[in-house]
């Protein structure tokens, strides 16, 4: 599937944008045009501007992004959500693209497939503290303890290398991490194993292939996928700038982070 200049996406080529939410004014007032009166019910309920903001910004990034596959007005999209609240494509756009979102901080990741479903997550590096009330923890606490670091030890980038993990395979799954029956752990939890074959140490659980992403400094990632080995192709603005100024949304380029 080739679509406004971007690069092919199949079932063995996945696509992940990188975005940034941080954006201007007039970016956000031009995404804000974008979205439906569902979508804006939904910034009414957020408790701040600036939750309400970052929402305007995530949706109306992913319909600007999805408008280019589709070749189609971003404002026309239509969604269905499952009983989790995952989000698909319409039926009506007749279209097998499968994606997925996740954001963190002021960055994004969209990952666009063919297909079979994805699942993507991605977290910004930061101080944690495991709470011993929380139930999904219990297994990392206990690799903290074992290896004879304090509680309040701040695990940063293996912890939230397992999070992803867990939450790609939740997203991909279309269910929320309290359906799962599995925790986290440091090393890829008793669930996750090596694919069978030969050298290959990708993980695997539950028939989806767990691949680490390339991301901006500070941050950590997973893209989940029923590919053993796909072809991820990184996505920016920069990169597709002429698509993103056809008549099918913005007038303008929005600003994105180019892997560098």
């Amino acid at each position: 599937m080739e679509s406004g200049g971007l690069p092919s996406v199949n079932e063995s080529i996945l696509h992940v944008w990188i975005l940034d939410l941080n954006l201007d004014r007039e970016s956000l007032a031009s995404l804000e045009e974008l979205l439906s009166v569902e979508e804006w019910r939904r910034v009414r309920l957020y408790s701040t501007c600036r939750l309400g903001r970052r929402f305007i910004a995530r949706r109306g990034l992913l319909r600007l992004v999805l408008g280019q596959y589709l070749n189609q007005d971003p404002k026309d999209i239509s969604f269905l959500y499952n009983a989790y609240g995952k989000p698909f494509l319409a039926p009506e756009l007749s279209t097998d693209l499968q994606f997925s979102l996740s954001d963190s901080g002021d960055k994004a990741a969209l990952a666009v497939g063919l297909g079979q479903p994805v699942g993507v997550d991605i977290e910004r590096l930061r101080s944690i503290w495991l709470d011993g009330g929380l139930e999904i923890y219990s297994s990392l606490r206990r690799e903290i303890a074992q290896g004879g670091f304090p509680e309040e030890y701040s695990i940063g980038f293996e912890f939230f290398k397992a999070w992803t993990r867990h939450e790609a395979v939740a997203k991909a799954e279309g269910v929320g991490l309290q359906m799962q029956s599995s925790q986290p752990g440091l090393n890829g939890g008793a669930d996750y194993a090596p694919a069978a074959s030969g050298g290959d140490k990708t993980l695997r659980v539950r028939g989806y292939y767990l691949h680490s992403l390339t991301l901006p400094s500070g941050y950590v990632g997973t893209l989940a996928a029923r590919t053993r080995s796909p072809r991820i192709v990184y996505c920016s603005w920069e990169r597709v700038q002429h698509a993103l100024t056809s008549p099918y949304g913005a007038t303008r380029a929005f600003p994105g982070h180019p892997l560098t």
